[in-house]
């Protein structure tokens, strides 16, 4: 039986980055798999992000982060007379976090899995606490990347592309699922009190940066 030291888990994000890859068994393979893939997924993702803020601009809940935003990152354009309603992509904050969206992914799939990348997976905990995203709203985002990626990679396995046949579909699927899975405890950290929890950590939304794994 291994001992985890539940105070680290909360306050050093390599301690908990490890626990949670020893939980689930990720590891060098699903690595490869994931970095594997990125020629598969590259060419889509642009409408991939497309897709991701039709579904953000389709509820209310979601679209209002943005509008919220408007002001600070709108500069140069006259939103006097927009409302949530009429408020649309057209707009130069939704350009920038398209950009940083597809940013991201391109880094899951191209980066090492070390230092870096957690600070890149904490960060997307941290900058969304602080505009009061609300968890709900990252977690079921979570899910649809995760099932936009899963029906880009079938569509690849059941084509007739080269290296389609000897692509390995269940262990990338799998992969990625565990990939999503980390990235939520990443965002997750930043919404919860593990003092009032469990007794165990710092008090919460304190932020621990690393530097190499």
């Amino acid at each position: 039986m291994k001992h985890i030291n539940e105070y680290k888990l909360y306050s050093d994000l390599v301690y908990r980055y490890k626990y949670i890859c020893d939980f689930v068994d990720f590891g060098e393979k699903d690595i490869a798999l994931v970095h594997a893939s990125a020629g598969i997924l590259a060419p889509r993702l642009t409408d991939m992000v497309d897709a991701v803020y039709d579904k953000l601009f389709s509820f209310d809940c979601t679209k209002r982060i943005f509008f919220g935003e408007k002001e600070k990152h709108d500069s140069g354009v006259d939103n006097s007379s927009s409302t949530l309603e009429n408020y649309d992509q057209n707009k130069p904050q939704i350009g920038m976090r398209k950009g940083a969206l597809k940013l991201y992914l391109t880094r899951l799939v191209t980066k090492p899995y070390d230092g870096n990348m957690l600070n890149v997976l904490d960060r997307m905990g941290s900058m969304h606490r602080v505009i009061k995203v609300e968890l709900i709203h990252l977690q079921i985002l979570l899910i649809f990347v995760q099932d936009a990626v899963i029906a880009e990679l079938y569509s690849y396995k059941n084509s007739n592309q080269p290296g389609a046949a000897e692509f390995d579909i269940e262990g990338t699927v799998r992969a990625f699922g565990k990939v999503i899975g980390i990235q939520n405890q990443f965002i997750s950290k930043w919404y919860e009190d593990p003092v009032s929890q469990c007794g165990h950590g710092p008090p919460a939304k304190t932020s621990y940066w690393c530097s190499i794994l």
